[in-house]
């Protein structure tokens, strides 16, 4: 394609060139006719008054009578003169050169821009095949209006696209690990147990109560794995971004009432008494998700609040924010301890039985109401979680 191409030009200048010269003899022929015509017609008629009439006469648009033919020339025979034979011939040479300079010129920009084509696209070719060996860190982008560089431009926006993907596929692939390797050793303890309490059950000399028993603690284990996969499932979707809230007005104290219900057991297991005040303000959330988030807070309030103690649920509502706070009078919790509690599968010593992610996950529901939960603690006296919605959000 390309010799058929460079063959089509060089017949077309070639035609040019031949065309070109053609056309400017046969103009010139005509010129210097004409001209001699003129000046011989101007010598006979006036030739008493040469001196002043010729000027007059050759400015003089007037059509001069073919007085050339009388000497036998023409058009053809002009031709033949030697002077103006060699001048024709210079003619054609000057126009000649001059095309055929032009024509070189034009070769010598091609040639160059087309070295300068052959090295972006190799530049472009390197880039992306770094760009397949996972290699972001270069940059192409131009500032020109050319087409290599609004192509190199585009490139450059898809490697931009290209290394946010691969930075975010490495990071879900960490993410990934991670949660595997958290899952695996919250889910050993339980599993260990269930293994013993199995190979203990698998002894027929055990009596019916001690079978019940062990039968009540596998029960337990089982629960404790089902919550932990359902609450990862959970998280796992609010990290992803999935989740689609569905906001709706709902009074705080019917809220808090929600969330107590699921722990009505354990709490008449240990005799907590709850206390609520000024829950009369209403909260635009999803409800589902803020229930799950205040039973997490307040279920974590009972596992560190002793036999018959208390929970104090206090709402406020001012001019600038809305608040609940949960205090209990519980063993608290230590300073070097409260900065890690939100973080996910954290536990506190004194919380050997928590899996670490009840307080993450209400962190994380909070924070996507545009919230925020504060801490405050003193061992052996209180903690106390305080959750705010500013009112612009609210």
């Amino acid at each position: 394609m390309k010799n058929k191409n460079i063959f089509f030009f060089g017949f077309v200048s070639v035609l040019v060139l031949v065309l070109l010269n053609i056309g400017l003899i046969k103009l010139y022929d005509y010129y210097v006719y004409r001209s001699l015509n003129q000046m011989v017609y101007v010598l006979e008629t006036n030739y008493p008054d040469l001196s002043t009439e010729l000027m007059e006469s050759l400015m003089s648009e007037e059509e001069a009578v073919n007085v050339l033919s009388k000497y036998g020339l023409d058009v053809d025979t002009l031709k033949h003169l030697n002077f103006y034979q060699d001048f024709r011939l210079k003619i054609v040479f000057l126009v000649t050169f001059s095309f055929l300079l032009n024509l070189i010129f034009f070769f010598l920009v091609q040639i160059q821009r087309n070295k300068k084509i052959k090295k972006e696209i190799g530049i472009i070719n390197q880039y992306l095949q770094d760009i397949l060996s996972d290699h972001y860190e270069l940059n192409i982008a131009q500032y020109n209006e050319d087409e290599l560089s609004v192509l190199k431009n585009d490139i450059y926006k898809v490697t931009i696209k290209l290394k946010e993907l691969s930075a975010y596929e490495q990071k879900e692939q960490q993410f990934l690990m991670n949660t595997l390797e958290d899952i695996s050793h919250q889910l050993k303890t339980p599993l260990t147990a269930l293994m013993i309490t199995n190979d203990i059950l698998a002894n027929n000399e055990l009596s019916e109560d001690e079978k019940k028993e062990f039968l009540a603690k596998q029960e337990k284990e089982l629960e404790k794995m089902e919550w932990l996969i359902t609450t990862l499932l959970k998280l796992r979707k609010l990290d992803s971004g999935t989740v689609k809230f569905k906001y709706e007005k709902i009074l705080s104290e019917t809220l808090l009432d929600e969330a107590l219900e699921s722990l009505q057991v354990i709490l008449e297991l240990k005799h907590v008494r709850v206390m609520k005040k000024h829950l009369d303000f209403y909260l635009f959330v999803d409800v589902s998700w803020m229930r799950e988030a205040l039973t997490n807070i307040l279920k974590n309030a009972c596992e560190h609040v002793g036999d018959g103690g208390e929970i104090t649920i206090t709402g406020d509502d001012n001019p600038l924010y809305k608040s609940i706070e949960i205090k209990d009078n519980g063993i608290g919790i230590k300073k070097s301890d409260i900065k890690n509690i939100f973080k996910r599968f954290y536990s506190t010593s004194s919380s050997k039985n928590s899996m670490g992610i009840g307080l993450n996950m209400a962190k994380i529901i909070i924070e996507k109401h545009n919230g925020k939960i504060e801490v405050d603690s003193e061992v052996g006296k209180y903690t106390t979680f305080k959750i705010i919605f500013m009112k612009k959000n609210c």
